[in-house]
């Protein structure tokens, strides 16, 4: 994926590149200087017991040119954007859920994890359709890359779906 070359992902593979984002963001978060981590320190926690990402998680991946900067090709990009919603649930409750999305370029791969709580939050992001597939939950085998090459303005949106969330994240 890293080379931009097509692969078959496999449940078990979807597993497994679910995960390593998983992991991956977790690192780039260690490594970030910042008072307050963007994702929460349980999930650390989570992954090692588990061995997989939470059900309240969601994982993307999309297809990109690899990242340009000053000095030419960089082998990797991280944007991390976390966001703290009130909202209201069906009971008419008003509640906070905090939202992180961490999305990571590596080459011609684009993975993201999308992590809400509290704990049983359930909502729909929309990034599905052309130029990004869902990983995590798993499903049925597809081909990657998608079926579109992801442009500078959908790479955005996808580093920052909540921008485009209009009312409840509840699904």
């Amino acid at each position: 994926m890293i080379k931009g070359e097509i692969v078959e992902l496999v449940p078990e593979a979807q597993e497994i590149l679910a995960t390593w984002t998983l992991k991956t963001a977790l690192m780039c978060q260690v490594m970030l200087p910042q008072t307050q981590p963007n994702l929460p320190a349980e999930l650390f926690t989570d992954l090692y017991r588990d061995r997989q990402p939470a059900e309240e998680m969601k994982v993307f991946c999309g297809y990109m040119m690899p990242p340009q900067y000053l000095n030419g090709l960089s082998p990797m990009e991280n944007r991390s954007v976390p966001r703290t919603i009130r909202d209201r649930g069906a009971d008419g409750q008003v509640y906070e859920a905090r939202v992180t999305v961490v999305t990571i370029r590596i080459g011609y791969a684009v993975v993201q994890v999308v992590s809400a709580g509290p704990k049983g939050l359930r909502y729909e992001l929309g990034l599905e359709g052309g130029y990004v597939e869902p990983l995590w939950p798993v499903r049925r085998t597809f081909s990657w890359p998608p079926r579109a090459l992801m442009t500078p303005e959908g790479f955005n949106v996808m580093a920052d779906p909540l921008r485009q969330v209009r009312g409840s994240l509840l699904a």
